[in-house]
C-alpha cells in the first residue's frame, strides 16, 4: 500500500490546464492567460491587460471573400481619422482561406493599428479584429492570431420538440 502510494505521488507532474473554450454563436476559441472575456454571444470580445481587444464573430456567407473581406475592412477604418488600408494578404488550403488587411489610423490622439481577418473555415465564416495601439500591436500579434486560428465550428442540435403532458 505504501509503495502504491509512494508510486503515485513521484508519478510525471499533471499537464498543465488547459483554459476552457469561450462559445460565440456556433463556435469556440481557445483564450489564453492574459486575455478576459467581455463579451460572449453572437460575437466574443476579448480584452488583454495591456488595452489590445480582439473581436471574433461568425459571419454569413460571402460570395466572394476577397471582395467582401474589402468592403469590410473599409467598414472598419471608417471612423478612424487618417485611416490607411494596407494591401490584402491571402492564403487557401484544403480546408482554409483568408483574407487579412491590416489598417492603421488614429482613435483620437492615439495611433493604432488594427489587423482584420476574413477567414473561411470549411463551411463556415469567421471574421476576427484585432486592435492595439501602434507601439503594442506587434507585441500581441502572434497571440492574438492563434486566437483567432483556434476557432472551431460547433453544430448544434435543433432542440427535440415538447411533449405535452396531459
Amino acid at each position: 500500500m505504501l509503495l502504491i502510494g509512494l508510486l503515485q505521488t513521484t508519478a510525471a507532474p499533471p499537464a498543465p490546464a488547459v483554459p476552457p473554450p469561450v462559445r460565440g454563436d456556433r463556435f469556440q476559441i481557445i483564450v489564453p492567460q492574459g486575455w478576459r472575456t467581455l463579451r460572449e454571444g453572437s460575437s466574443v470580445l476579448l480584452e488583454h491587460s495591456s488595452g489590445a481587444s480582439l473581436l471574433i464573430q461568425r459571419t454569413d456567407r460571402a460570395s466572394n471573400l476577397s471582395e467582401f473581406a474589402r468592403r469590410q475592412a473599409e467598414r472598419i477604418m471608417m471612423p478612424l481619422g487618417f485611416a490607411r488600408l494596407g494591401e490584402p494578404l491571402q492564403f487557401k488550403d484544403t480546408h482554409d482561406e483568408w483574407v487579412q488587411y491590416e489598417i492603421r489610423g488614429n482613435r483620437l490622439d492615439d495611433r493604432h493599428r488594427l489587423l482584420y481577418k476574413l477567414l473561411r473555415r470549411d463551411a463556415a465564416f469567421f471574421e476576427s479584429i484585432y486592435e492595439a495601439p501602434e507601439d503594442q500591436f506587434e507585441l500581441l500579434l502572434t497571440e492574438a492570431q492563434s486566437i483567432a486560428s483556434s476557432v472551431q465550428a460547433i453544430i448544434e442540435a435543433p432542440p427535440l420538440p415538447r411533449r405535452r403532458l396531459r
